[in-house]
């Protein structure tokens, strides 16, 4: 009995194994992310370069996402012209985002392109960037304070409950990540609301310092492709103001790189942004290129040493250790390829950025644009020693804006008061080489206006609008 007990012992510990074994190849799968880029010829190589092409055709081990095991039900479709999403939502009512990592680019271009050569190129540049930097951009933007998502990557089964959009998603490598990491859960807006809400009422503002700290993660990753769309926005309220924060996601182009001879063409010719994933950040400015209007805009009070201040605790938070662990959230097979080196231009990056970053603060505060909302507003413009200073505040003397100009940085200052009775007060002490653009916009302004700086008013010449001085202005009324 004994020595058939312990066969039968053996035979079940040798089927549980199997059966362990047969269900953990069917949670995960080996497959490569993409085999589009493999193989380029020598010319195609030359011209377009050498990108990722390893990377993106290695194979990796990931998960297995079971749509029909996953709990969630399929809300919608999105993404943009290269991308497809599908927004899910969990048991909990959660919102989540289902992303493909791969890029088509067949809709991103005009009809007359598509089929031909000038598609095939672009289609192929996509290997330029890497396509599992998501994962390492969200744990640095975890160590960074940064609320973002915190995405995992997986192989999407053949799942009928896919459908009608299986087609899309069974069988590729797609990014899962909550649509609103926020802390409370709260649900975000777009750019798009943001953005009018805080020029319709002056009880909505933006934290910029928080903006700031994530286009610092952007210069840092090289992510040339911030444009609105790239965003939500948390919200947070005191004192009854409504502040908003950002949230960065679709990090696409973090680390792109190609070494093509047709990139500094592209660049020469329209595309300044694509300077790459380099060591040295010394064309920040160019890098920034399509977010010039996004930063002068939700950055336009923080001063020189607001600047200085958070891109130092910004480079405090993301020490060697956290760049190290944030790398090692590669997929090994990849890591093994381009992990190091990765490291090591994060490492300089980081360390060679301050100066750069300073330069690109002088580039954004030459022409300063202050906005006023649909609100009612005061203007009042004061000397701060040898400065000019810009105070915003509401009809009730809540101060919703001020900064510091030095003239060695700005050269004017613009003034947008949008609609309501919005009152420009310059005190009689201010003398400035900064010039100043006033635009009062809607409704029945004032002007009291002394000081010793050259001034410009735009207004409506059918409202009743109130000049009680408007000493060296020039006034333009339409």
């Amino acid at each position: 009995m004994s020595r058939q007990f312990v066969l039968l012992f053996i035979l079940f510990t040798i089927c549980a194994d199997c059966y362990g074994q047969k269900k953990q190849e069917t949670d995960s799968i080996i497959v490569p992310t993409s085999l589009k880029y493999k193989n380029p010829s020598l010319l195609k190589r030359l011209f377009l370069g050498k990108n990722y092409r390893e990377v993106w055709e290695t194979p990796v081990k990931v998960p297995v996402f079971k749509f029909s095991e996953s709990g969630f039900k399929i809300i919608e479709l999105g993404g943009g012209q290269q991308t497809k999403s599908l927004q899910l939502e969990d048991k909990e009512a959660r919102s989540w985002v289902l992303r493909t990592v791969d890029k088509e680019v067949t809709e991103a271009l005009p009809k007359g392109l598509r089929g031909t050569l000038a598609q095939k190129v672009v289609q192929d540049m996509v290997s330029g960037a890497h396509p599992h930097a998501p994962m390492v951009v969200a744990e640095l933007a975890k160590a960074a304070k940064i609320v973002a998502p915190y995405p995992t990557l997986y192989y999407v089964a053949d799942d009928e409950g896919l459908n009608p959009y299986k087609h899309f998603f069974a069988g590729t490598l797609c990014i899962l990540e909550e649509r609103e990491p926020t802390p409370d859960r709260a649900d975000t807006k777009n750019t798009e609301n943001m953005f009018e809400d805080i020029l319709e009422e002056n009880d909505h503002l933006v934290l910029q310092r928080e903006v700031l700290k994530a286009r610092l993660l952007d210069m840092l990753i090289a992510d040339w492709d911030r444009h609105a769309d790239q965003w939500r926005w948390g919200e947070k309220d005191s004192a009854d103001v409504k502040y908003y924060y950002p949230i960065p996601r679709d990090r696409d182009q973090a680390f792109f790189n190609s070494r093509g001879l047709l990139v500094p063409i592209a660049r020469a010719v329209a595309l300044k942004h694509l300077v790459g994933f380099r060591h040295k950040t010394n064309k920040i400015k160019k890098l920034n290129a399509k977010a010039w209007t996004f930063d002068r805009t939700l950055m336009n009070e923080l001063e020189r040493e607001e600047w200085q201040q958070i891109f130092q605790q910004f480079r405090s938070d993301l020490n060697d250790d956290v760049i190290f662990r944030s790398v090692k959230r590669l997929p090994p097979e990849t890591y093994a390829i381009s992990g190091k080196l990765i490291e090591e231009k994060l490492i300089s990056r980081r360390d060679d950025m301050e100066d750069d970053l300073m330069d690109y603060y002088e580039f954004l505060s030459k022409v300063v644009t202050v906005n006023g909302t649909d609100d009612e507003e005061i203007f009042t413009l004061y000397a701060e020693g040898n400065n000019l200073a810009v105070r915003v505040t509401d009809v009730k003397g809540r101060k919703l804006y001020e900064r510091v100009f030095d003239k060695a940085d700005t050269k004017q200052v613009e003034l947008n008061g949008f609609k309501g009775k919005d009152r420009f007060v310059i005190e009689e002490n201010v003398s400035s080489r900064i010039n100043l653009v006033i635009d009062g916009g809607e409704g029945e302004d004032s002007y009291d206006l002394k000081g010793d700086l050259k001034k410009r008013i735009f207004d409506l010449q059918s409202e009743n609008n109130q000049f009680i001085s408007t000493r060296r202005s020039k006034k333009e009324l339409k």
